[in-house]
């Protein structure tokens, strides 16, 4: 298992490259007035910032889960929620057995084994963005990781209707009213975003270390 230090430093060096992106955008695109048509400017600012939002939310899930697959641990004993990513191969079993008496039999008979299971089988797709972290989604993940979601609570809607609404809207070509958008602090809010997942994440790997 690698050192604690090194762990932190995969999250902060990953940080700081798409800090440093997110400041290269804001000085080629970001401006006061986008003159351009259809707003290309700040279009381009809007996808370009989710992309690094949801980007390094899948980054600090990486580092996490390799911290938790090196330290040995079991799921159970570290989060107990997390088993959700243990049983979903199974309960998948069950379904694509339509629920019979058999498949939900042999799924019991096999929980010993899962509930002594570490981080190897964890299925990281649970707890991934999967293209659509907005807060609900942050929210349901955070709750399988055991993470408080209140450094979030107060930003939710500038989440949901900027960060990720916006961007869905540009995506798929659509034109949204971006007449009161601020590149800047746009940029801004993905940064600050950012580092407090950086902050979580590292926090969590300490206080398990």
């Amino acid at each position: 298992m690698k050192k604690l230090d090194s762990y932190l430093s995969d999250i902060d060096l990953i940080r700081l490259r798409r800090a440093k992106e997110l400041s290269e955008v804001k000085s080629c695109f970001a401006s006061s007035s986008d003159r351009l048509p259809y707003q290309v400017n700040t279009k381009a600012v809007i996808v370009l910032a989710y992309s690094h939002w949801e980007g390094f939310y899948n980054d600090c899930i990486d580092v996490y889960l390799s911290f938790l697959r090196d330290s040995g641990r079991t799921v159970s004993n570290t989060q107990w929620s997390m088993l959700a990513g243990i049983v979903s191969t199974e309960l998948d079993r069950i379904r694509d057995r339509n629920h019979s008496p058999q498949a939900r039999l042999e799924f019991v008979q096999t929980l010993s084994v899962l509930m002594a299971s570490d981080f190897s089988g964890f299925q990281a797709s649970i707890v991934l963005a999967r293209s659509n972290l907005d807060f609900a989604k942050l929210k349901q993940n955070y709750q399988i990781l055991g993470f408080d979601l209140a450094k979030f609570q107060p930003k939710r809607i500038r989440i949901d209707k900027e960060l990720v609404g916006w961007r869905h809207q540009v995506a798929h070509g659509d034109n949204p009213d971006l007449s009161l958008a601020d590149s800047k602090c746009h940029i801004k809010f993905t940064q600050d975003l950012i580092l407090a997942l950086a902050d979580q994440f590292q926090e969590a790997i300490v206080s398990i270390y």
